[in-house]
């Protein structure tokens, strides 16, 4: 009875050993599984974001392209746009630390090319009649259709100042009928200020010049930039304009020995100075020879439906029918319905697949899917360049722990669970179960003598795994070497019950393999699986020294039994059967490695492109702010914005400035065409620091609007916001608010005021530095005024109005060194202790009357009085 009893013993503890190292097996192979689930869930996740980030990418990438064809031409946009990129680098990586000794300039120069200059004439009359939103809905509508012809009769529109427009045709191509281009855009111009007239009974026209020679064309300074031309030729093109008569084109002898077609052509009698000086004659083409150009011009071959308001020259409405007494604003919507302009900026609430529609029908977009469809192209392109080679280079780093995934997904479970415990923690929760196995095995076949001895063994095993999590919880370095002593010591408590029993027990017992000590050694080499966030060289240099210790422990160390019943295999079958678990185990290791590299490839790859999103919307919101100001800016970058919504707002109490360098003429008429792009060079430096004033906080309420020439823009108090808030102490009365507004209007005057200043110190200094003697000449007004956005192909941010229009007639009579301004202006700045000087009454170009208008010098004797003046009116 006691030899069962003991022999049923032996194999309780056999089994429940064998069932708790075979479940110790599949807890680890649980883990490793949740661990590769946790990884394709994670990698499953960010290919869904990789999907969506990926077509973003796409639409910023269009919309940057579409940001910069606002501004500049195509065949500009690629060196830009890499200027623009390599700056926003610097400025991430900080590592601009050089200064350039000159400012990037994008110019180019072309020559065989002809100008055009146009002029809206009357066209304040019009203004006058319309509110703030219709006037830039009117613009917009009568722009658009003036870039539409222009982009039919190949032509490239510059751009506009206030109701003037200029384009040229011959570049960035060169074509032979360049002059025939600009002629027949300038009659189809005729045409379209035609109908505008019959149909609101304004008399408006359209006075243009034309002019054949050489430009210079690019974009120059910091901020605002806007595609510009400049020469000598452009220069007189603008002449023409100017002494062009009304519904005709002004052209040169040039231009006319360069056209190509049949024209009605007159010479013209002009008595401008200029033009008489050149001693050329100039041309009047009529636009009575109109049908005969549609008929040698292909490019009306496939016109679009236009509306002939008077085909027969009486004046009829659109209908045929006599004009009916109703409003300018209805009469200009009928024209310009016909028209079908588009708003600034509506592509840019399109994606690219939306604004793809079908051929049948222009209005229908392309099916949802169509997204899908493409981020899966893009997706499979990329994975096309992926190779094993990427995953070598990637993995040559020093920090395996950043690249491992510590997510855990377990069977029946949606929800991934971070695991947060260290290695060396897991392998002490490991070595208590294996403890157990382990003392069952002793209990069961091993002497007496000996069980106390290998107890204690396996006890002080446990406690220095303990120990080990212990110190390494205190310390931050040397991770892998914590791990590989927790490791030895689990593998010194597989081995030690088999040793201790070899060593300590009778020598007179056969010696031969034991089944159950191949059990313990193939649990301890799965145990590697846990060690997932360790680099796969280190987890097989562990296997195969785990794997090599067992087989020299049980070649020179072979057990032995004492139950014959137990059973046993021949050494050679039992090493071959341990190498072939030491191959599957490395070759499984080496498939769960590689899918942790391609994870990580991924969540690299996944990683970049998140940071080329963030960079291309920091690079599309520059973009769009260096076309328009920061808070109409972000309107129109707002999702939720109508696509047929216009911006046109009124603005009161705001400060226009027009800062000129009128000897920088006579500086361009020194030099020959060869140098004429080091003058370039020149102004673009000298704007660019002008340019830079603007980052600073006192000058943030200014915006920058345009530069013509070597003519600077500007307007202080557009954002209202801002001027609000500087003067929220003041009551909400009526005489409050009256207060207010005179605050804010002597607020901006005197910015603008200190602005000039400064500009006149920074083109002091680059005389100082460039040997020149530029004088800066600078006129200024107060007053109403309307912002808009107009332009379909090429948006741009103006104002209008004739605060605008005398402050450029400021800076025209006004002199070097000085600011010139109206009357308005001069009793704002009078009450803050400025030292004007009254010019007295001045007959201004535009203005019936003569009007009052002041000087401030910008002398340095002045500069302090105007610093003090600043200064107390900031302490106010």
């Amino acid at each position: 009875v006691y030899l069962v009893v003991v022999e049923l013993y032996g194999r309780v503890g056999e089994l429940v050993a064998l069932f708790v190292q075979q479940a110790m097996i599949s807890v680890i192979g649980l883990i490793a599984d949740a661990n590769e689930a946790g990884n394709r869930t994670e990698i499953a996740m960010h290919l869904s974001e990789a999907i969506h980030r990926r077509t973003q990418l796409e639409t910023l990438k269009d919309r940057q392209d579409q940001l910069l064809l606002s501004v500049i031409p195509a065949y500009l946009t690629d060196k830009v746009s890499k200027a623009i990129v390599a700056s926003s680098s610097e400025n991430t990586n900080k590592k601009g630390k050089n200064h350039k000794l000159f400012h990037e300039l994008h110019v180019q120069v072309h020559a065989n090319v002809s100008i055009l200059f146009a002029d809206i004439v009357n066209f304040t009359v019009l203004a006058a009649q319309l509110s703030a939103k219709d006037l830039v809905r009117t613009l917009n509508e009568l722009y658009t259709k003036f870039d539409q012809d222009a982009q039919k009769l190949q032509c490239m529109r510059i751009k506009f100042l206030g109701d003037c427009y200029y384009c040229v045709s011959g570049m960035p191509v060169n074509r032979p009928n360049h002059a025939d281009m600009c002629v027949v855009m300038g009659l189809e111009m005729i045409k379209t200020i035609k109908q505008v007239r019959l149909a609101t009974g304004v008399d408006v026209n359209m006075r243009i010049g034309v002019h054949t020679g050489s430009v210079l064309c690019g974009v120059l300074g910091l901020r605002k930039w806007q595609f510009d031309i400049w020469s000598d030729d452009v220069t007189l093109a603008n002449r023409m304009e100017s002494a062009g008569v009304p519904g005709a084109v002004h052209v040169t002898k040039a231009t006319k020995e360069a056209l190509l077609g049949d024209y009605c052509i007159v010479e013209a009698h002009s008595d401008d100075p200029v033009l008489t000086a050149l001693g050329q004659p100039t041309y009047h083409i009529l636009p009575d020879k109109t049908s005969l150009i549609e008929r040698t011009t292909s490019i009306y071959r496939n016109r679009r439906r236009t509306v002939d308001v008077c085909g027969d020259g009486t004046n009829r409405g659109l209908n045929g029918a006599a004009p009916s007494r109703v409003s300018l604003k209805s009469k200009m919507s009928k024209v310009m319905e016909y028209w079908g302009a588009e708003t600034p900026f509506a592509n840019l609430s399109r994606t690219r697949s939306e604004c793809e529609t079908d051929e049948q029908n222009g209005a229908v977009r392309r099916p949802h899917y169509a997204n899908t469809i493409q981020s899966m192209t893009l997706i499979e392109n990329n994975l096309a360049n992926f190779s094993l080679s990427n995953l070598n280079t990637l993995f040559k780093c020093t920090n395996p722990t950043a690249v491992a995934s510590p997510y855990l997904l377990w069977p029946f479970s949606s929800k991934s669970m971070l695991c947060r415990l260290s290695d060396c923690v897991v392998f002490f929760l490991f070595s208590i179960p294996f403890a157990l196995s382990q003392i069952s095995i002793i209990r069961a076949h091993h002497p007496i003598s000996v069980q106390n001895f290998e107890g204690i063994l396996l006890a002080l095993c446990t406690i220095s795994l303990a120990l080990v999590c212990v110190v390494e919880r205190f310390c931050t370095f040397a991770r892998h070497l914590f791990v590989l002593v927790s490791y030895a010591i689990t593998a010194f408590a597989t081995i030690a019950p088999h040793l201790s029993y070899t060593l300590l027990s009778s020598p007179k017992l056969t010696s031969v393999p034991s089944l159950i000590w191949l059990s313990a050694c193939i649990v301890h080499l799965s145990s590697v699986f846990m060690l997932y966030r360790l680099p796969y060289a280190f987890r097989c240099m562990l296997i195969s020294a785990d794997f090599t210790l067992f087989i020299l422990v049980l070649c020179l160390f072979p057990s032995s039994l004492t139950t014959p019943q137990m059973i046993s295999y021949n050494l050679t079958v039992i090493c071959v059967d341990m190498i072939f678990v030491f191959l599957l185990l490395l070759f499984i290791d080496w498939i769960t490695d590689y899918e942790r590299k391609a994870e990580a490839a991924c969540n690299v790859s996944f990683r970049n492109e998140e940071r080329d999103v963030e960079t291309m919307q920091d690079i599309n919101k520059l973009l769009i702010e260096n076309i328009l100001p920061s808070c109409v800016a972000a309107k129109f970058l707002n999702p939720k914005r109508p696509i047929d919504e216009l911006y046109a707002k009124g603005h009161e109490n705001v400060c226009v400035m027009f800062a000129s360098i009128p000897n920088f003429k006579d500086f361009w008429g020194q030099w020959d065409t060869s140098r004429k792009l080091e003058c370039l060079r020149l102004l673009n430096e000298i704007i660019c620091e002008f340019d830079k004033l603007l980052s600073k906080p006192k000058f943030s309420s200014i915006e920058k609007i345009k530069t013509v020439a070597s003519t600077y823009m500007a307007a202080a108090g557009l954002n209202e916001q801002e001027s609000l808030d500087d003067c929220d102490f003041i009551d909400a009365t009526d005489w409050g608010e009256k207060k207010k507004a005179d605050n804010i209007a002597y607020r901006n005057a005197t910015i603008m005021v200190e602005f000039a200043t400064a500009m006149c110190s920074i083109l002091d200094q680059l005389n100082t530095d460039s040997f020149q003697n530029f004088q800066l000449r600078i006129g200024m007004s107060s007053g109403p005024l309307v912002a808009g956005v107009i332009g379909a192909q090429k948006p741009q941010y103006d104002i209008w109005g004739n605060t605008v229009n005398l402050a450029s007639r400021m800076d025209t009579y006004g002199e070097p060194r000085k600011i010139h301004m109206t009357n308005e202006m001069g009793i704002l700045l009078q009450r803050g202790g400025y030292p004007l000087q009254s010019r007295g009454k001045v007959k201004v170009k535009g203005v019936k009357e003569p009007i009052e208008t002041f000087f401030l010098s910008l002398d340095s004797k002045c500069n302090s009085a105007v610093n003090l003046s600043s200064q107390q009116h900031n302490s106010l």
